[in-house]
C-alpha cells in the first residue's frame, strides 16, 4: 500500500481587503510556516505581512514564461514540488480558488491531494458592484479564453462578464472580437477593483472601450444582453420560421410541405451556383441565406411532424464529417486529394453496407452531373478506359449511329443523342473538365454574343427577324471576332 499523497491547501484571499478573507483561511495563513502566493499584486498582501504571515511570492514566473500557460505551469510546478518535498504546501490565490484560476486546475491534474478552502470571489464583488443577480442568467468568461476561441463562444442573448481584461491592448483585442456580434454603440460597463476601496464602475460604448487607460489585473467588463431584434444568427432564423409556420403566421408558409418546397431548394441552389460562376460574392452571400431558409423550413416541418428536427440534421452532418475525415480528426495519414476521396468512398460503403458502388446517387441530379458521377463511381472499381484517348473513337461511333437514324428515319434518336452526351461527359471526366461548368461556359458565351448581335441590329435600325440566315451568320461572325472570349 502506497504512502499518503502530498497535500496542497489552496487558500482564497478574496477580491480585496483582508476583511474579506474567511476566518478559517486567516487561521490557516497565520499557522502556516510559509505560504506560496501566486502574485504580490493583491490588495491584502501588505495587511497580511503586517499580521506576520510568512509569504513567498511566485511573481518571478511571470518574467520567465514565454506565454501565460507557461507562467501558470511554472507556478503550479513550484507549488507541487513544495508539497512533495515537505508533505504539505500552502498556496494562496486571489479570489476563490475554483473561479478563473488556471494554476489550481493544473495542480488538480497532479498526483497530490488538493484541499480547497472557501473564499469570497471577484465574481461576488463584481455582482455587488453591478447590482446583478446571477441566477437570472449570465455568461462568465476569461478575456483570454474569448481571444483564444473567438466570438463563437459568446451568447448575445444573455448578459456577459469578461474577467481579467488587464491591459488597454487586451481591451482592443476584446473589442474587435465583441464587434463581430455586438453593435458599436452597445453599452459596456467597466468594473475596476471590485470589492476594494478603489472600486469603480464606468459605462462606455463598446466602440470606445479602449480609448482610455482604464485597465489592470482587477478589471472586468460587463455587457447587457442584446435585444432580439439586433441578433442575426441561425437560432433567430429558426425562431422566425417557427413563427411564420405557427398560428397567426404567414398563410403561404403555413401551407407548405416538404414536397411543395422541394423545387425551391433546387432553384436556390442553382442561383447560388450562378453567383459563383459570375464571381458575384455579395449575391452569393444572399443566395446562401436563401438556401439556409429552405433548410430552416424543412427542419421546422420535420419538427412539427415529429420526424426530425434541426438538431438531428446538425448531429448527423457533424458526426459524418468527423467519421469521414480520420486524417484530420484521427490517426490516419492521407497526403493527396485522391487518397482522401478513395478513403471517403470506402467509409461510405462501410457505413451504408451498399451492395453497389452506384448506390446513393440521387437520380434527381442534373443529367450531365448524374452521368459524370456514375462514370466516376464505376471507374473507382476499375471499369474504365485505360487512357483518355481511347474514349474518342467511342464518340465517333455514337455520331455515326445518330447519322444512321437521321438518314434511315428509323431508330431511337433520343437514345442515340443521349449516348453521345454520355460519351462526351466521359471525355470530360478523363480530361478533368467539369461538363456542367463547360456547358454553362459555352451557354454564357452564346448569351453574350447573341446579345451583341441584338445590339448591332438596334444600332443599325434593323430587325433580326427580317434578316436572312446568311446575314445573321455574318453578324454572328462579326460579334465573335470582336468578342474577348473567342
Amino acid at each position: 500500500m502506497g504512502g499518503k499523497k502530498p497535500v496542497v491547501r489552496v487558500l482564497g484571499l478574496g477580491p480585496g481587503p483582508m476583511s474579506l478573507i474567511t476566518l478559517e483561511t486567516m487561521e490557516l495563513l497565520a499557522g502556516a510556516g510559509e505560504v506560496l502566493v501566486r502574485t504580490s499584486r493583491h490588495p491584502c498582501v501588505e495587511e497580511l505581512q503586517a499580521k506576520g504571515v510568512r509569504m513567498r511570492y511566485l511573481d518571478h514566473h511571470y518574467e520567465k514564461g514565454g506565454s501565460m500557460e507557461e507562467v501558470y505551469s511554472g507556478i503550479a510546478g513550484e507549488v507541487v514540488a513544495e508539497a512533495r518535498e515537505r508533505g504539505e504546501a500552502y498556496y494562496a490565490v486571489p479570489g476563490f480558488a475554483l473561479l478563473a484560476e488556471r494554476t489550481v486546475q493544473l495542480i488538480l491534474e497532479e498526483d497530490v491531494e488538493v484541499r480547497v478552502h472557501g473564499a469570497v470571489s471577484f465574481f461576488d464583488a463584481v455582482l455587488a458592484a453591478l447590482g446583478l443577480d446571477a441566477v437570472e442568467g449570465l455568461l462568465l468568461l476569461d478575456a483570454d479564453r474569448l481571444l483564444e476561441r473567438g466570438y463563437g463562444i459568446l451568447d448575445p442573448r444573455v448578459p456577459t462578464l469578461l474577467a481579467q481584461v488587464d491591459s488597454r491592448l487586451k481591451a482592443s483585442e476584446v473589442k474587435l472580437a465583441l464587434l463581430e456580434i455586438y453593435p458599436p454603440a452597445h453599452a459596456v460597463r467597466v468594473v475596476g477593483a471590485a470589492g476594494t476601496a478603489d472600486e469603480r464602475v464606468e459605462e462606455v460604448a463598446l466602440e470606445e472601450l479602449d480609448r482610455e487607460e482604464r485597465f489592470d489585473h482587477l478589471t472586468t467588463i460587463y455587457l447587457e444582453a442584446m435585444d432580439e431584434a439586433e441578433i442575426y444568427d441561425f437560432q433567430r432564423l429558426l425562431d422566425i420560421v417557427a413563427r411564420l409556420r405557427g398560428p397567426g403566421g404567414c398563410p403561404w408558409d403555413r401551407k407548405q410541405t416538404h414536397e411543395s418546397l422541394a423545387r425551391h431548394m433546387v432553384e436556390e441552389a442553382y442561383e447560388a451556383v450562378d453567383a459563383i460562376h459570375h464571381r458575384d460574392w455579395d449575391h452569393l452571400s444572399e443566395e446562401l441565406g436563401d438556401l439556409l431558409l429552405q433548410v430552416a423550413l424543412h427542419a421546422q416541418l420535420g419538427s412539427e411532424e415529429a420526424t426530425f428536427d434541426v438538431r438531428d440534421s446538425l448531429r448527423s452532418i457533424i458526426a459524418k464529417l468527423l467519421r469521414r475525415h480520420p486524417h484530420v480528426f484521427g490517426e490516419v495519414k492521407l497526403d493527396t486529394p485522391e487518397e482522401v476521396i478513395a478513403r471517403w468512398e470506402r467509409i461510405k460503403v462501410e457505413e451504408r453496407g451498399e451492395p453497389s458502388v452506384l448506390d446513393g446517387l440521387a437520380e434527381g441530379l442534373p443529367a450531365l452531373i448524374y452521368a459524370f458521377k456514375l462514370q466516376t463511381r464505376a471507374a473507382r472499381v476499375g471499369f474504365d478506359w485505360e487512357v483518355a484517348e481511347d474514349v474518342l473513337p467511342k464518340l465517333e461511333e455514337e455520331l455515326r449511329e445518330i447519322e444512321e437514324v437521321l438518314r434511315g428515319g428509323e431508330g431511337d434518336l433520343e437514345e442515340e443523342l443521349g449516348d453521345m452526351l454520355f460519351t462526351l461527359a466521359n471525355i470530360c471526366r478523363h480530361y478533368k473538365v467539369d461538363p456542367e461548368i463547360a456547358l454553362r461556359r459555352s451557354a454564357r458565351k452564346f448569351d453574350r454574343r447573341f446579345r451583341d448581335m441584338e445590339e448591332r441590329c438596334g444600332t443599325e435600325g434593323r430587325s433580326m427577324q427580317d434578316m436572312t440566315l446568311e446575314e445573321l451568320d455574318d453578324l454572328w461572325d462579326a460579334s465573335k471576332e470582336e468578342s474577348s472570349d473567342i
